[in-house]
């Protein structure tokens, strides 16, 4: 095991501790655990083909994270402006000062291109059945990880996306992408809250409540989601087994910076502060009881 390898470990087991002392006692958090634990093997063929190979899997260190240097490509250039995107940081204010404007004065956005992914609807269903939980790979010797999530939610081959925004517009949603640690697997501070069931997030600098993609995020605070118990059962037992899952418009993943993204599921907005820039948003992970039983998203928490 190596030294990342170890410290995810005693983060994961520190995480549970934390769940266990907080919210063992709480019966609708027992009894969903114990039923999910019961009909695993009872989950439709798609699904548990792919738990199975997720969660059999020995993962090899030297594949750990695609490791470039291990298959002696030459050294990526990692760059922060995933980060500066989220947080905005000076640096990404200074660059977008210029671009400052009012709200009347924008001029309508152009229409999207048939294959960009504002033109397209993603997978919602299928990326909730397979990955709640998980990690989402790129194929061998692929590094592109924001890519990979883009494949598994995408329609069509090869659509039209920024690799380098955290923000992802699509026809029906939009997706989130929030780096929670370094690359040596130390978490952000004031990330995670409440047991790992709210997160904090900051929009861009450049924008205000009149944003398109802020006017999603915002209209989640009113809508009425599907309870994680009908979600839960339609993973097991097929999509006939509860009221149908709508395409709930705001979705998050999660990574450790350099590694994997961990789908984390639907993302409700619960507070947010317009005055200040970067806006600051406070959002409920929906799917947090399913999420606690997930080791990969255990070892995104610092409970």
């Amino acid at each position: 095991m190596n030294e990342y390898e170890r410290r995810r470990e005693e983060r994961i087991a520190r995480n549970r501790a934390v769940l266990e002392r907080l919210i063992a006692s709480d019966p609708a958090h027992a009894a969903l655990h114990a039923a999910t634990s019961k009909t695993t093997s009872r989950a439709t063929p798609r699904v548990d083909s792919k738990l199975k190979k997720k969660t059999a899997r020995r993962v090899d260190a030297s594949d750990l994270r695609r490791s470039g240097r291990v298959r002696k490509l030459p050294a990526p250039v990692y760059t922060t402006f995933d980060v500066d995107d989220d947080l905005g940081d000076a640096n990404a204010t200074r660059k977008r000062v210029k671009m400052s404007e009012t709200a009347a004065a924008r001029k309508p956005s152009a229409p999207p291109s048939a294959n960009s992914l504002r033109a397209l609807d993603a997978r919602l269903w299928d990326v909730y059945v397979n990955y709640l939980g998980l990690p989402i790979s790129p194929p061998p010797n692929d590094g592109g990880l924001k890519a990979a999530v883009v494949r598994a939610l995408s329609p069509v081959a090869n659509p039209k996306f920024s690799k380098m925004s955290g923000i992802q517009e699509w026809k029906n949603c939009v997706a989130l992408y929030v780096n929670v640690g370094d690359k040596h697997g130390n978490t952000y501070n004031n990330v995670f809250t409440r047991a790992g069931s709210r997160i904090s997030w900051f929009a861009q600098p450049r924008q205000d409540e009149d944003t398109p993609v802020i006017r999603s995020i915002v209209k989640t605070a009113t809508m009425d989601e599907e309870s994680v118990e009908d979600a839960r059962r339609r993973a097991e037992e097929g999509e006939d087994a509860a009221p149908r899952y709508v395409d709930w418009p705001l979705h998050l993943f999660c990574r450790m910076e350099g590694c994997e993204y961990v789908y984390c599921g639907r993302l409700k907005m619960v507070d947010f502060e317009p005055n200040k820039r970067p806006m600051k948003f406070t959002m409920q992970l929906l799917d947090a009881s399913l999420l606690r039983g997930s080791e990969h998203f255990l070892g995104l928490l610092e409970l």
